[in-house]
């Protein structure tokens, strides 16, 4: 499993099949779902996100 953060969105590779929920610092939802690829591709406003995927960690990443 890899995240990435870019401009003005989050990639998460390698995590087919697991569900994904993405947070601002807020607290704040972006995403809440199970990712159907290998790479899929979230909008997110620039910051810093927190992405919990099942059966890993916890990752946060930086938005530009």
């Amino acid at each position: 499993m890899k995240v990435l953060g870019g401009n003005a969105q989050v990639t998460i590779m390698n995590a087919a099949g697991k569900k994904v929920v993405i947070t601002n610092v807020l607290g704040q939802q972006i995403a809440n779902t199970v990712i159907a690829s290998d790479n899929a591709t979230f909008p997110a406003s620039a910051g810093v996100v927190v992405v919990a995927i099942d059966g890993e960690s916890t990752v946060k990443a930086i938005v530009k």
